[in-house]
């Protein structure tokens, strides 16, 4: 019944060459081809395509003991590029695009890019979720002081110093799930000291050194902070 379902979404689109294309599926151990492929070319140019970039996709994905390169994984990459493209509003009747010389490395090319943008995008967002609120946050006293981070890459600093995960809350801050500010020494303003995380307006966490609770000092400072500072600040941001 599985393998009738996924032949009928093909009858569905009226798709030419469904039966030898069904066929070669069984033939190599293809599990599922998207019927959005056959939007942009016909089974047989699919199938042709994939024999071609088989050899050139075994040499580029040499076997190891995680994944042997096959027909199967050719066809999910393929198909993963495709959707790629698109997303990027490609020109889909392009030859060039659907067709590159060697499907591996575009693929490998444009999931880079991709992610070049989404962390330029994300780089953005954290940044703007400090915009208003950094400049109101300021708090110290004669030892202690409170210190909004500048750019993400702080956030993975200060979680490498004080061996925390803090590093990981940087979508958290970028999606505006929380904040993230660190309270510093005045005497040692660059040096990580003790990570506060802001949730919904209250203090969430509040950790020094691999996860140590704040001293009574540090929290004495930090609720003052949260009680006279905070909710200005968040007003702003």
């Amino acid at each position: 019944m599985a393998m009738l379902k996924k032949y009928q979404s093909y009858v569905a689109i009226n798709l030419r060459g469904r039966k030898e294309l069904f066929q070669w599926k069984i033939d190599n151990k293809v599990a599922e081809i998207s019927t959005d492929v056959f939007r942009y070319m016909t089974a047989e140019k699919f199938m042709h395509y994939m024999e071609a970039q088989l050899p050139i996709y075994c040499d580029t994905r040499p076997a190891n003991r995680y994944r042997e390169p096959t027909m199967k994984t050719l066809v999910t990459m393929y198909v993963d590029y495709l959707h790629m493209c698109r997303r990027q509003a490609y020109d889909m009747k392009d030859k060039s695009v659907l067709f590159p010389k060697n499907c591996a490395a575009a693929h490998d090319r444009e999931a880079e890019r991709i992610q070049k943008i989404n962390d330029a995008q994300k780089k953005k967002a954290f940044c703007m979720a400090y915009a208003g609120f950094a400049r109101k946050a300021a708090l110290s006293n004669k030892e202690l002081q409170i210190v909004c981070p500048k750019q993400a890459n702080d956030l993975v600093d200060e979680g490498k110093a004080l061996h925390h995960c803090v590093g990981g809350y940087i979508d958290s801050v970028a999606e505006g799930r929380s904040l993230i500010v660190f309270v510093r020494r005045v005497e040692e303003p660059k040096k990580p000291y003790v990570t506060v995380e802001v949730r919904d307006g209250k203090i969430a966490q509040i950790h020094g050194d691999h996860n140590s609770a704040p001293t009574e000092e540090v929290q004495k400072f930090v609720d003052l902070w949260s009680r006279k500072v905070l909710p200005i600040a968040l007003q702003v941001a």
